[in-house]
């Protein structure tokens, strides 16, 4: 099946509650992989485990750097000892969802983030962007994310300053440094944002083509 190897251990996924009593989106990871059911971790809403019942059905989506994918799928089982997961049926069909092409261009601007964690948000912690676009954004930072972590980012623009959720879609090191290239996608980010982001990439390209650089 097409895209099956996209799932392993350790992919971070979103699970989609469409009805019921327990109807809402939870953030969780994969556990394990088999050929026909795989496992996620049981997520937790307000620091309680959500407990959905046996043959919920539930839609799963996922992403990477290229595009975001989903699948439908069923609760079959519920396991609580040694730690709570639930055991899915393996999708028949994983569907890519296209991300919309905006243009990045390079973009040297000050950020603060701060991460998104159970007891609420982190430390503020400085960054430097190194391109954008309207879809997202990448930036160096000492500390290194984990590919899924939800942040929250304040980017010093020449325009106005935006602040916007992220999701952290790739890391990697940067050469002879102890820094870490971050890759970000805006995550339910308002369109007025968005546009203003745009509009910023814009003008960004819009003086390059006048000093003759692109």
């Amino acid at each position: 099946m097409q895209y099956l190897d996209k799932l392993s251990p350790g992919l971070a996924v979103e699970l989609v509650v469409s009805e019921g009593e327990y109807k809402g989106n939870y953030r969780t990871h994969i556990d394990e992989v088999g050929k026909t059911r795989l496992s996620v971790y049981a997520p937790q809403h307000q620091g309680l485990i959500v407990p959905l019942h046996e043959r919920t059905p539930v839609e799963v989506t996922f992403w990477d750097d290229v595009a975001s994918y989903s699948f439908h799928t069923t609760v079959i089982q519920r396991i609580a000892v040694p730690i709570s997961i639930f055991i899915l049926e393996m999708p028949k069909v994983i569907k890519r969802i296209q991300r919309r092409n905006y243009v990045r261009v390079a973009a040297h601007y000050p950020l603060t983030y701060q991460v998104v964690e159970r007891e609420g948000l982190s430390d503020v912690k400085n960054g430097i962007m190194l391109d954008l676009s309207g879809g997202g954004m990448r930036f160096q930072s000492k500390e290194k994310l984990d590919i899924g972590t939800i942040l929250y980012a304040n980017l010093e623009l020449p325009s106005c300053p935006i602040g916007t959720p992220g999701r952290v879609c790739r890391v990697v090191p940067i050469e002879d440094t102890k820094n870490f290239s971050i890759s970000v996608d805006f995550y339910q980010i308002s369109d007025r944002d968005r546009d203003r982001i745009v509009r910023c990439v814009f003008n960004i390209q819009r003086d390059l083509r006048k000093r003759g650089l692109v």
